[in-house]
């Protein structure tokens, strides 16, 4: 008899054993998996971070492309004939004024540049005034006399512009500098007019 109850004890004990060991196998795929989100989530938390970089990198790329698309500011505007002419620099640099203009042909409907006659302007016929001092201010030569302007006519008396070309054309001239004193001048442009309280910039 007592083996009997020993032998039921005994098998009792070993089924309750079984029955815990397989209600705690099932627990520790479910700690696995909650070990593991904390994991998963840190790459998430640091995605916004790694979306900003490329933004960032485009920006520095386009900036410099829209600043080449910007026209060429001018300074003062007048026609002559067809043409548009753009004071767009007055310069100081060391002892000499440099300016510069721009002499843009008409477009056709199409929208290109239409090919027009040119021009010569008698260079002994440029100068500046100097608006402080009243002075009037004629174009550097060099020691054989040829003004210093650009382009020049065969016989470099004459600045030219050129016919029918289809595109902008850049015409430079070179004074003696004004004093810092005179801040403002008046430049006078032969056959298309004066170019009054022109800024100085050094």
């Amino acid at each position: 008899m007592r083996l009997q109850i020993l032998a039921v004890c005994t098998l009792t004990a070993l089924a309750g054993l079984a029955a815990c060991q397989k209600e705690e196998t099932p627990a520790a795929p479910a700690q696995q998996a909650q070990q593991q989100a904390p994991a998963q989530a840190e790459p998430a938390a640091q995605a916004p971070q790694q979306a900003v970089a490329p933004t960032s990198g485009e920006s520095l790329i386009r900036e410099p492309v829209a600043a080449q698309s910007q026209p060429t500011q001018a300074i003062q505007t007048k026609t002559f004939g067809e043409y548009t002419i753009h004071l767009t620099k007055a310069k100081v640099v060391g002892q000499i004024l440099s300016v510069e203009f721009i002499a843009v042909p008409p477009k056709g409907a199409n929208g290109e540049y239409k090919g027009v006659s040119g021009e010569y302007f008698p260079l002994k016929d440029f100068d500046y005034i100097d608006e402080t001092t009243s002075k009037k201010v004629t174009l550097l030569q060099d020691e054989n006399g040829k003004y210093m302007a650009n382009p020049l006519s065969g016989v470099s008396e004459e600045l030219r512009l050129e016919g029918h070309q289809r595109f902008p054309q850049a015409l430079t001239l070179k004074f003696p500098a004004p004093p810092e004193t005179s801040p403002t001048i008046t430049i006078d442009f032969p056959k298309v007019g004066s170019f009054d309280s022109v800024p100085v910039s050094r």
